[in-house]
């Protein structure tokens, strides 16, 4: 039987093994994804609708305070606007109740509703000089009620919603375990497997290097035993045949038999040699059948450096692309407010998913800038991702202002900051400050420096230690 047959037959129960588990694990990983949309489905679309609701409200009751000071220009299209957004939110609310007391909420946000509508149409239809009074006495407390009740509403669904994560947390960490055990199990079979597998292989080499040792000493009578597989028979076979030669060749002058071992040696050894080493690879390389878990492990290791080598590659060149400028960035006249914001949302879920709060200070109106909208997400992402990392409490604020010709855009955190001596070298590749959490090539500061650079702008760092870091970049302004 030769190795290649074995190790694809030793590995057979394996496969078997590795697919139950695979087909297991999937199955409750189907059922785990199931829980975010039960969750969407029963109590985000209610927390949506309740944080509509309470915008709606709060626009109205400027409209109010508009008419207080005689801005009914200001007053009729916020009205106009608000009033039926918060009747559709409401609408998306009562038709989604699913948690107890949810339904009883919604009729008192109904009948809350409706007594605010009418005390505003009441409050619209004074004289301006009997307004102030109304507002205060009547109309501004049903607010505070209506508003409280949506409040209640977001909480209520709020708390649901942790609940059940909570539950499939508690779900997914028993499947965890259920899993490991298996996988550990796998483990033990799999190190079991091999080492038989690798006895099976490394004793004919023992013997035969023992041969090749006896050979080497001048016993001359030494045989290799056939067997082990067809790639150690031809092996064996091939090594007697060279020590039968030798025996023949004994009585003749020792340097040609020297010289003929060498030949002998390199013409009946190198096919037999050069088909175990395929065997062998085979079993390395997964070629030959699945492998184990210990080896699946390695070769996961194998993987993930790989993929990081990959990013760096790419990095690095498109570091030198943007150094050359093979990269120039398209410019283009763009929104400096679209475009900030536009880069920003996306990285939102980055930045909540860890705990942290993101507070975005766009103005409206800012002026129009030249830029690679591209070119510019991916600096900002490289800048929030950045934040992200360094951040363990708090919050990431991105701020954009006008200056004299530039919009100035600036990430801060609250992160653990940056020493003095290191913020000279922070935009310099392959740089990273010492304890900053890993995850990066430090190349990422100086693709954000080129970037900012090629569309004519400055890039800039300040921090203190502990007090968190603000990076900022300017972009020229243009139409």
């Amino acid at each position: 039987m030769s190795l290649r047959t074995r190790l694809l037959l030793g590995y057979l129960a394996f496969v078997v093994a590795l697919a139950a588990l695979g087909a297991w694990s999937s199955w409750q990983l189907l059922r785990l994804s199931r829980v975010p949309r039960q969750i969407i489905a029963e109590n985000y679309d209610s927390v949506v609708a309740a944080k509509d609701m309470k915008e709606s409200l709060e626009r109205m009751d400027s409209a109010a305070l508009f008419l207080l000071v005689g801005r009914s220009d200001r007053a009729q299209p916020q009205l106009a606007e608000h009033h039926p957004r918060f009747d559709a939110a409401f609408e998306r609310a009562a038709h989604n109740v699913t948690e107890p007391g949810e339904g009883e909420l919604i009729a008192r946000i109904r009948a809350e509703r409706d007594a605010y509508y009418q005390r505003f149409a009441a409050f619209r239809s004074l004289p301006a000089a009997a307004r102030e009074r109304t507002y205060f006495a009547s109309l501004q407390p049903q607010f505070d009620r209506l508003r409280a009740d949506c409040d209640r509403l977001l909480d209520l669904n709020q708390r649901a919603m942790r609940l059940k994560a909570d539950r499939a947390t508690v779900v997914a960490r028993g499947w965890f375990v259920a899993t490991l055990a298996v996988a550990v199990g796998l483990v033990a079979a799999g190190i079991l497997l091999a080492w038989v597998l690798a006895r099976g292989i490394t004793e004919p080499i023992r013997r035969l290097t023992g041969a090749a040792a006896q050979l080497a000493s001048g016993d001359l009578e030494v045989a290799v035993p056939v067997g082990g597989g067809e790639e150690m028979a031809a092996l064996a076979h091939g090594f007697n045949t060279m020590a039968r030669r030798l025996r023949e060749l004994h009585l003749r002058e020792v340097d040609r038999l020297k010289s003929e071992f060498v030949a002998t040696a390199s013409h009946e050894l190198r096919t037999p040699l050069a088909t175990l080493q395929l065997g062998v690879n085979l079993l390395l390389d997964g070629s030959a059948g699945p492998i184990s878990a210990a080896q699946a492990d390695v070769l996961a290791t194998c993987r993930d450096e790989a993929a990081r080598l990959e990013r760096l590659l790419r990095e690095l060149l498109d570091l030198s692309r943007l150094e050359s400028g093979e990269m120039a960035p398209r410019l283009a006249a763009v929104s400096a407010t679209a475009l900030v914001r536009d880069a920003v949302e996306p990285l939102r879920l980055q930045v909540e998913g860890k705990g942290l709060s993101l507070r975005v200070e766009v103005p409206e109106g800012l002026p129009a800038v030249r830029a690679d909208r591209a070119q510019v997400e991916r600096l900002m992402a490289n800048l929030v991702s950045n934040a992200v990392r360094a951040t363990e409490h708090g919050e990431i604020a991105v701020a954009a202002r006008a200056r004299e010709g530039q919009v100035a855009v600036t990430v801060r955190d609250t992160g653990r900051g940056i020493p003095p001596e290191w913020l000279a070298r922070v935009f310099e590749r392959f740089v990273q400050v010492p304890g900053a959490a890993a995850g990066g090539a430090g190349l990422g500061l100086a693709i954000s420096q080129r970037i900012v650079e090629a569309h004519g702008g400055q890039m800039t760092v300040r921090s203190e230690p502990g007090r968190g870091a603000e990076f900022t970049f300017t972009l020229p302004t243009g139409g």
